[in-house]
């Protein structure tokens, strides 16, 4: 009687036959180096190459929204130029964890997914970070829930314009005649300072309303 255990990847139905695993669980024989190890260099630099251009996509976005490209553009190529750094950590962090668990199409999918996912979600995410005037001027005092939200000064019922000797200063007028205009400054995109009353009218209003 013959004891010897069945190989893996076979199963005994009346006659041994071998059992397919699909594409995806399937591994991957890598190129061998000289002395016949697994050599995962190259997988390891697509998705390093992958990963770089989507940290570029990344940082050029950042860059463009938080207006650091308009005012100073060689920290934003700085910056932009910091996806190198991403790109050689996936190099070292995938290699090392391909030599210990192998190279399966599975893996290769899942890594596209996320990268064209970031990729797909970098306006978002930048936009969210570095919101335009008047999306900070509706998170900060015009929008459902703040002070401002149902007064005069709601951006549905006012004239917004921008000062021309300031251009971080916005001038919100209200169509009902009468009341006082509201300048505000640091209103520029991506600012990171909060809107703040330009003079003693304005912050007057913000103190009537409880801003």
């Amino acid at each position: 009687m013959n004891d010897t255990p069945a190989p893996a990847g076979y199963r005994d139905s009346g006659s041994t036959r071998r059992v397919r695993l699909p594409a995806l669980l399937r591994r991957i024989e890598p190129p061998r180096t000289a002395d016949g190890r697994p050599d995962y260099r190259l997988p390891a630099m697509a998705l390093a190459s992958c990963t770089g251009i989507a940290a570029l996509f990344l940082g050029f976005y950042l860059a463009l929204y938080s207006r650091l490209w308009h005012d100073h553009q060689h920290l934003a190529a700085a910056a932009v130029a910091g996806a190198a750094l991403p790109a050689l950590l996936a190099y070292v962090l995938s290699r090392h964890l391909l030599a210990r668990t192998g190279l399966y199409l599975w893996q290769s999918l899942l890594a596209s997914a996320v990268l064209l996912f970031v990729m797909g979600s970098t306006p978002t995410w930048a936009r969210t970070i570095f919101p335009p005037a008047y999306d900070r001027y509706e998170a900060e005092l015009g929008g459902p829930g703040q002070c401002l939200h149902n007064t005069p000064y709601n951006l549905d019922r006012a004239q917004t314009t921008f000062a021309e000797h300031r251009p971080d200063r916005m001038i919100v007028r209200p169509i009902r005649h009468g009341l006082p205009s509201l300048a505000l400054d640091n209103a520029v995109d991506g600012g990171l300072q909060h809107l703040a009353p330009a003079d003693a009218a304005s912050r007057r209003i913000l103190t009537t309303y409880g801003c």
